[in-house]
């Protein structure tokens, strides 16, 4: 028979007593501690600490995208690359324009002659604001930040964009964002930093593995793709029959926010020019064949703004539409391609950058703008 001594009770009644305890100095003491506590945690994971725990147990689901992203940046800021990094940013239709971070960078080398990697960091409805937030945190270049455009990179709101102050969706903090966000946002950084955003993660990860029957820390393989090699895209008429919605939502949304979007473009160019980036700008995959060639007005507007901002501030435009023939078949909707296209887009991308990484391994940056003459004496 066990007997419990006089001062395992004293401990007992010492704990209860504790939660009981309603002395206000007492109580703030608890408060800073768990507040401490709260902070630590954060700063743990928004500092490279994801990367002590195996991607595949922080999964929620399968393409979950932004815990991959603040995984891989964990992972490039622990292991800087030793060669010439090419990162490819956009959206969805960046990420399934692409067979793979490998054989892209497999195409360049080819091309180009230079021993280069590439990382995808691309995610699914990634704004301009997001993509900025990750280039702040990659390490120095040399390098290529490619970044993918279309109409629905510039229909994010800024109300959207200021939950990244809060670590919403993405796990990561960026002292640029945080110094812009009065600019951008008309608020100043939250006092709790990115604790909203990991409170979020956490109930959306028990969720999503209650739901889907992985057990809590059991491990999950990130997939890059949502359309994967045999996957069948909607027949044309049901592409078409979503034509109309898709034009008027991103016509009204790029006319409310495209000026806002354009300046978080601006500003995502110029820190990547400080931190040793050659910027090229592209256009992702659209489906004109189903849209039309102008997206409603929507995508002349945007590429001559573009093309003006990179001339303005040293990036490129790269073209890959013009050397690739799109037909409807190689596209699943509107804005993703299937692997029949991704075998004829990559080729052309890989081009394009081949030629760029020749630029790089040179010393000079394509782009940049002419040194300004001396005024007259």
């Amino acid at each position: 028979m066990h007997v419990r001594s006089p001062q395992t009770r004293w401990r007992r009644r010492s704990l209860s007593s504790g939660f009981h305890q309603r002395n206000p100095l007492v109580l703030a003491a608890a408060a800073a501690l768990a507040l401490v506590a709260l902070l630590a945690l954060e700063s743990f994971l928004v500092d490279g600490g994801l990367t002590t725990v195996s991607q595949g147990r922080l999964l929620r689901i399968a393409n979950d995208d932004y815990v991959h992203i603040a995984y891989r940046v964990a992972e490039l800021q622990k292991h800087p690359p030793s060669v010439p990094t090419i990162y490819l940013f956009g959206g969805s239709g960046a990420m399934e324009s692409v067979v793979g971070e490998r054989s892209l960078a497999a195409a360049v080398r080819r091309d180009s002659g230079e021993d280069v990697d590439v990382v995808s960091l691309a995610a699914h409805q990634q704004s301009l604001a997001q993509s900025l937030v990750i280039v702040d945190n990659l390490p120095p270049g040399p390098g290529v930040v490619l970044v993918g455009l279309a109409p629905m990179r510039f229909t994010p709101s800024p109300a959207a964009d200021a939950r990244l102050l809060s670590g919403r969706p993405l796990l990561l903090r960026s002292p640029r964002l945080e110094l812009l966000s009065s600019k951008l946002f008309g608020k100043h950084p939250p006092f709790g930093g990115a604790l909203p955003g990991i409170f979020d993660y956490t109930g959306a990860y028990l969720r999503a593995r209650a739901a889907d029957g992985v057990f809590w820390g059991g491990r999950i393989s990130y997939t890059p793709h949502y359309y994967p090699a045999g996957e069948k895209g909607a027949l044309p008429l049901a592409k078409r029959l979503n034509v109309d919605a898709v034009l008027t939502r991103d016509g009204a949304l790029y006319a409310q926010y495209g000026h806002y979007n354009f300046t978080v473009l601006r500003e995502l160019i110029r820190l990547a020019r400080e931190r040793g980036y050659l910027v090229a700008l592209y256009d992702q995959p659209l489906n004109s064949s189903a849209a039309g060639p102008d997206w409603a007005g929507v995508l002349p507007d945007y590429r001559s703004r573009a093309e003006a901002l990179a001339r303005r501030t040293g990036a490129v435009y790269l073209h890959v539409e013009r050397g690739v023939h799109l037909e409807d078949a190689d596209f699943a909707d509107l804005y993703h391609l299937l692997s029949s296209g991704r075998a004829k887009w990559q080729p052309e991308l890989a081009r394009q950058v081949a030629g760029l990484v020749r630029e790089l391994d040179t010393g000079t940056l394509v782009g940049t703008p002419p040194p300004r003459a001396s005024p007259s004496p």
